[in-house]
């Protein structure tokens, strides 16, 4: 506690006065000195601005993908994101969900990341790294289609996709997209005839042909590259969501160089993508 003598029978001081032409008394100075000493320790005694919330756990959205991301918490997101924000000793939990609800819950701030897309629209971007660079195929009817003559065969056709999986603009040339429920059933649509294309990752092209039900003869029907795209993490925009991306994108980089994220990727058989040109 600071306490104050304040003393008036003391002469002007000739300095102070000489110098600002005002009656200062010693008692005056002593209550300045005073004030400005209180004034300082409330200063320094006074909180910084708030800082963000320390990230105590992460929380990634998004499908249960075979040798991605199994329910048994293996595959190659869960991986990735174990070792990225365990740099940090940050623990990280996924909420299985659909893509476009994953999505939702990012923006609801239900969850911190979605898993994974090739595109981002607000409220949500992507982190600049990815967690996943392939090429995306087409399963197709030989003799509906005829001869493959790359992506121009695919010109104002009927392309099936998984909900929210591709765009237009992931076509160099028109095409008449149209979502179904899953790739299963996109898949059955070809069998049937009932469309032109079933786009998807190859990988996942294995994963409707296993779930599907209706006979058919591989030999009538052919897959072929269609393009090539990367797939990132999609995260608020928002000061957390900022904090987490970069995080995520330095964490890449510094497993990247250690040679620890090229382990990863071979353990689960996914190709390696180009984190240097980014």
């Amino acid at each position: 506690m600071m306490s104050v003598m304040i003393l008036t029978e003391f002469p002007p001081c000739p300095t102070a006065s000489s110098r600002t032409g005002f009656p200062w008394t010693l008692a005056a100075l002593l209550i300045l000195t005073a004030t400005l000493g209180l004034g300082l320790t409330l200063v320094l005694r006074t909180p910084a601005a708030a800082q963000p919330a320390p990230i105590a756990e992460v929380v990634s959205a998004g499908k249960s993908w075979d040798t991605f991301t199994n329910t048994d918490g293996t595959g190659l997101y869960h991986e990735i994101l174990d070792a990225v924000f365990g740099l940090h000793n940050i623990p990280v939990r996924h909420e299985y969900a659909a893509s476009e609800r994953a999505q939702e819950m990012v923006s609801l701030g239900q969850a911190d990341m979605m898993l994974c897309a090739d595109r981002a629209d607000p409220p949500l971007v992507m982190a600049r790294m990815p967690m996943y660079e392939n090429a995306f195929h087409v399963f197709f009817n030989r003799d509906r289609i005829g001869q493959w003559r790359g992506p121009e065969s695919l010109r104002d056709k009927m392309v099936l996709s998984q909900p929210g999986y591709y765009s237009r603009a992931n076509f160099p040339v028109p095409v008449r997209l149209k979502f179904v429920t899953n790739g299963a059933q996109a898949l059955g649509m070809i069998l049937l005839g009932r469309a032109d294309f079933y786009v998807d990752d190859m990988a996942l092209i294995g994963e409707s042909v296993r779930d599907n039900t209706i006979p058919f003869d591989m030999d009538d029907f052919d897959i072929r590259q269609a393009g090539v795209r990367s797939y990132h993490p999609l995260v608020s925009i928002s000061e957390r969501g900022a904090m987490i991306m970069e995080l995520y994108d330095q964490g890449i980089r510094t497993l990247h160089t250690r040679g620890v994220l090229k382990e990863i990727y071979d353990k689960w058989g996914h190709p390696y993508p180009d984190f240097d040109s980014r």
